[in-house]
Formats: C-alpha cells, structure tokens, sequence
C-alpha cells in the first residue's frame, strides 16, 4: 500500500520525466524535421502520410535511444527541488529512513524499466522496420552497395566464396565452392562470374572450372558457361544495414544462430544488439539510484549544477558504452560483458554515492 508521501514522490518522479521527455521529443522532431524537408516535399506525401508513417514511428526509437538517460536527470531534477526546499530533510527527520525513501523511485524505475525492456525487445524494432522502410522509399532512396570477399557456408563442409558481389544486381565475380569431407577437400568449383537468371530460377556461370575427387582420382571438367541449381538464391545474401535494429529479439536470437551455422562475418554487431537490450533498460535503476544520491544533498548553485551533472554523468555512460563495444567488435571481448561494463562501473558508483548521501 502506497502512503502519501510515496504516491507524491512516485507521479512527480515520473510526471518530471514525461515532461522532460516530452520537450526533447519535440525539439528532436522539429530538428529532423527540418533536415528532411526537402525529401518530404519532394515526395508529394500528405502531412497525416509523414506523421503516421514516420514520425509516429520515430518516437518510439528516438526515446529508447536516449530515454534513460533522461531518467537520470528527470529524477536529478525532480529531487534537487526537494532538498532546495528542505523537503528531504523534512522526510528524514519525520523517522523515514533514506533507505526507505528509495521506495517509491525503484517503484518508478520499475515501471520505466519495464516499458523500456517491453519497448526495446518488441516495439521498438517493428517501429524501426517501418520507419527504416519509410525513409529508404521516400527520403535516402539508397541501394545496397557492393560486398568484398563474401563467403557463406551453405551446408556442413560447403563453403562459398565470391570476391564481390552485387545485392542489388545478383550477380558476383570470382566465385567459389569448396566441400570438404573431414579436412580434406573432395570439391571445388570456380567460376569468373555468377548471376541470378529470374526468368529460369537458376544461377548462370561463366568460365567456369570443377575440380573433384573421386575415388582418389581427380577428375577435372572445364566449361565456358553453364546453368546450376545451387540450394542458395539472391534472398540468401540480402546485407539489410540495419536489420539488426528491425527485428523483434526472438527472431534475432534465431538469426544470430543461422549466421553461426552459415559462418557468416561481424555476428558481434547482432550480439550486442541484443544484450544491449535488456542492459538499457536495467541501466534505469542504476542511473535512479544515482540521481538520488546525488540531488538529495544542497550544493552551492542547486538545480544547476544538479543537472550539468546528471547531463555529465549521462555522457560519460554513453562514453564508456562506446568504448567497451568497440572492443567487442574490434577484438575478442564478448559482447554481453562488453554491453554489461557500464552498468557495473556506474553500479559501484552508485553504490559509493549512495553511501555518501544525507542520512
């Protein structure tokens, strides 16, 4: 059961943070806004078009992205407001315990947190895939661009290898299939080129070249051109830049283990998409514990310097964020610890802020 006080502190913790929220939200739309004019008016789309089918689409990924750290300052602000009016103290005195007054903010950063996880794992990227969609129709229009050394296991001890291919055209050079039978390799087919015949549903190989073991013999065969029937097609090898952001977590928990199984390359990137998901959104109780510990105590120059730093601390999380993932990308650091650094460093500052804060 909720008391007076913590029903006060709970819907104006949370009221900051919707008003707060709410400001960014329209400064961000009226910045993006502004940069994307020129596209829109070129597409000749209603005003309703471009708000239902982007901008509504957009609130959803702009808050996950900066939300929580938003929580910091929301309850940075909320709180130097009640320690400038010797509120806290008040609270203290009266027999409530600092530790007791927590209550109602964890209860905050519970619902937040809760919405966020929610939002981050579902919402948010069925958001993404319509506001990506939208943009790439009528705003970048972009194609994608050329690969370099792409291979792709196709089959347990089948491998395929093409030193460019063209996603847009399906078509590449220098192609490659090597099958192994243990460590040994029994298969081997070149080709100089490999394109996508739609009309026959069948790959179309130039100059090509097979090498293949057979009963310990070699057995070599040359041709200028040919049509094959390969398992794979052009919907196999779509490089969607951003696919990772659109797709919902249990289908990226499933296409992080196809692209295992395929052998693909950078499956990091998918990796801390998804442990960065469910680490934003316990970041909120961290950043909660944080603020109040922080704003509880008068300082000299109050609600100023309260939230220069909450906006300092906030930075310095995305900073440290930054870096620990481009070690998982870049090195063998894995991607959930990477993900999880921040969270413990800035909980053992909490936890030593917390220890500090007015008792």
């Amino acid at each position: 059961m909720l008391k007076k006080l913590d029903r006060y502190i709970l819907f104006k913790f949370l009221g900051t943070f919707v008003f707060i929220m709410g400001l960014l939200l329209l400064i961000t739309i009226v910045v993006d806004f502004s940069e994307k004019v020129d596209d829109l008016v070129a597409s000749e789309l209603s005003a309703w078009q471009v708000v239902t089918g982007f901008y509504l689409h957009f609130l959803p990924f702009i808050t996950s992205l900066i939300g929580p750290f938003f929580v910091l300052v929301a309850c940075m602000f909320f709180t130097s407001q009640l320690a400038a009016r010797s509120e806290v103290i008040a609270i203290l005195n009266s027999g409530t315990s600092f530790y007791r007054m927590l209550y109602p903010y964890f209860l905050g950063a519970t619902i937040l947190g809760g919405a966020f996880y929610i939002g981050n794992h579902y919402l948010v990227p069925y958001s993404n895939s319509k506001r990506l969609e939208f943009e790439g129709k009528y705003i970048y229009k972009s194609r994608e661009g050329m690969r370099f050394n792409f291979h792709r296991t196709i089959a347990p001890g089948t491998i395929i290898y093409m030193e460019n291919y063209s996603p847009s055209q399906a078509h590449g050079y220098k192609f490659s299939i090597d099958r192994f039978a243990g460590k040994q390799l029994v298969y081997k087919l070149m080709a100089d080129k490999i394109e996508w015949d739609a009309s026959k549903k069948k790959w179309h190989l130039s100059n090509l070249f097979i090498r293949q073991l057979n009963n310990g013999r070699d057995e070599i065969v040359q041709a200028d051109a040919a049509d094959s029937v390969f398992t794979f097609t052009p919907a196999d090898f779509q490089f969607a830049k951003h696919v990772k952001e659109e797709m919902k977590t249990p289908e990226l928990i499933e296409y992080i283990q196809y692209m295992y199984a395929s052998g693909q390359q950078d499956i990091e990137f998918y990796e801390v998409e998804r442990y960065r998901r469910t680490s934003s959104a316990f970041s909120i109780y961290i950043l909660t514990l944080m603020g109040v510990s922080i704003a509880s105590r008068k300082m000299r120059g109050g609600l100023g310097w309260h939230l220069v730093l909450g906006i300092g601390l906030s930075g310095l999380y995305e900073v440290v964020m930054k870096f620990s993932v481009t070690f998982a990308t870049n090195s063998t650091l894995p991607p959930v610890i990477a993900v999880w650094i921040p969270n413990v460093l800035f909980a053992a500052l909490a936890i030593y802020l917390l220890k500090k804060a007015p008792k």
